[in-house]
């Protein structure tokens, strides 16, 4: 019966110093969304958004495969939204600054298909911009 309370407690305390360890780690950035904090942190947050994806998430400016089925060989381009209105092309990154920019996702070509519509069939990139809370004056 001790011997069980001693395993259990040891097993425990491993346990803690596990999940304590895996706090501690910095937040790896995540493959399909470019954050604030990391454009910010970059060198690259005085260029436009186009040059910062380029540089910090090339995967969300390259072109998805094209389909194999009906024999097509083109693919189709990646939506760009921003503040939910639909943009012509990746020329529209170009038209703002990175610093401006509060989060970037990427959506693949099946989910931005399931979120938003046959339209967006070859992946999305949804863009949120950063506004800054009122000051309390």
């Amino acid at each position: 019966m001790r011997r069980a309370i001693w395993i259990v407690a040891g097993v425990l305390f491993v346990a803690g110093c596990i999940s304590v360890g895996a706090r501690a780690t910095p937040r790896q950035p995540e493959r399909n969304i470019l954050r604030r904090d990391e454009i910010l942190a970059s060198s690259y947050r005085d260029l436009d958004l186009y040059q910062t994806l380029r540089a910090l998430r090339p995967n969300f400016l390259e072109a998805p495969p094209a389909p194999r089925s009906r024999g097509s060989t083109a693919s189709t381009p990646t939506a760009v939204y921003i503040e939910r209105m639909r943009q012509i092309g990746l020329q529209a990154l170009r038209t703002l600054r990175a610093s401006d920019v509060d989060e970037v996702r990427y959506l693949d070509p099946t989910a931005s298909q399931n979120e938003l519509g046959p339209a967006a069939s070859g992946g999305a990139l949804i863009v949120k911009l950063y506004k800054p809370s009122p000051s309390p004056d």
